[in-house]
Order: C-alpha cells, then structure tokens, then sequence
C-alpha cells in the first residue's frame, strides 16, 4: 500500500483538529505536571513525618505501572464513585504519572545543592520555606531544565494512549481515518509526520532556553 494523496487532502482538516486536542491536553498536563512535581519532589526532599512516605508511594506507583493501567484504573474506578469525564481523567492520568517523573528529577536537583547555600539563607533570616521557595527551588529547576523539557515531549506522546478513553486527539483521529479508508500508511504516516513536527517545536525551544541560559552564566562570569 502507498500514501494517498486524496485520502491525506480530505482528511487533513481533521488531522488538524485533533493535532489541537493533542495539544491542548499536553500543554495542560505539563502545566500542573510541573507545579505537581515540584511540590511532590520537595516533600520527598525535606521528608516531612507522616507525608514523605505518602507521596514516596505514590512516586513509585505512577513511575513502575504502566500509563495506560493508570488510564484505565482511573476512568474505570472513579466512574463507579463519581461521575467523572474522560477529560478530566485524562488531564489527571498524565499529571500523575508524568508528575511523578518530574518529582524525582527535582528531588534529584535538590539534593546537589550544596548544603552550604541553605545555611547561608538560615544565617540571613530565611524561614525554612522561604528557603526552599526563594533558593532551592529555582536553582533545582534550572539544574533539571533538560529533564523536565525531555517530560514534555514525553507527554506529548503519552496522549496518544487517551484514545482508548474516547478522546479524539491524534492517534485516535489516525485510527479512524484508517477504519474509514483503510489507508494505514497514509493515517498513521501522517500523525507520525504530525508528531515528529511537535516533538522538534519542543527542541526547539529547549536549544533556546539553553542558550539564554548559557548567555546568564556568560554574563554572570564576567
């Protein structure tokens, strides 16, 4: 079988559609994904009584199952509590999972500070929590910057298994273009394209941001 050209004109407009749902899902999910594992990350820094085991658990869960176990256990298990939508789920399985990624690389950022810089902002006033919103917590993020831009192109793709929970994004867009024209090479080549177009815009970006960081460091070493 070989790329249709007729097939890939008419059903462009769709692609294109659900291209904006994959989007709109993954600049969501990072959003919260990055607040989220932040906020885990520096619990299971500091290790609070009673909490860091909690949210420890929850790291190790969401890292060692499968996304779509998640996907399913949350739509399937909340349906039956709560009336839940996919979106919502959606949005809440890949903050979850990716989150719990993202917390480790910052807890990672955090534990190579030197401890030196923490007691300098304790000799100057600094309440623990100013400490960690003020120094740590920037410094931790700049040092995991690679990491975290390597999560977002992680997320964009994990979108892809949010077809099996009826969200028309790209992958279940290619899936029916498929099931209506049985052109696979032309459904599924044209989100791979699609894909691979998000995936550079993501490296794009990051080669920017490392370079505005190299040109902080340049300035600051002068």
């Amino acid at each position: 079988m070989t790329f249709n050209w007729r097939v890939f004109q008419t059903t462009f407009p769709d692609f294109m559609r659900a291209t904006g749902v994959t989007i709109q899902y993954a600049v969501i999910a990072i959003v919260i994904a990055v607040i989220w594992g932040i906020f885990i990350g520096s619990i299971n820094f500091r290790r609070p009584k009673g909490i860091w085991r909690i949210t420890s658990a929850y790291v190790c869960f969401f890292r060692e199952t499968p996304l779509l176990v998640q996907i399913y256990f949350l739509f399937y298990g909340l349906s039956r509590l709560m009336p839940v939508s996919a979106s919502i789920i959606a949005v809440a399985a890949l903050v979850l999972n990716d989150g719990a990624f993202i917390a480790e690389n910052v807890r990672g950022g955090l534990q190579s500070i030197n401890k030196g810089q923490e007691e300098a902002a304790y000799a100057l006033g600094f309440s623990k929590f100013q400490t960690m919103i003020y120094f740590l917590i920037p410094q931790a993020v700049t040092k995991v910057q690679d990491s975290i831009m390597n999560m977002v192109s992680i997320i964009i793709k994990d979108t892809s298994l949010l077809m099996w929970i009826t969200i028309t994004e790209l992958t279940y867009m290619a899936h029916r273009v498929n099931s209506k024209y049985y052109q696979p090479v032309t459904a599924y080549l044209t989100a791979a394209v699609i894909y691979m177009a998000l995936f550079l815009s993501v490296q794009g970006i990051k080669k920017l941001m490392d370079r505005r960081s190299q040109k902080k460091y340049e300035l600051s070493e002068s």
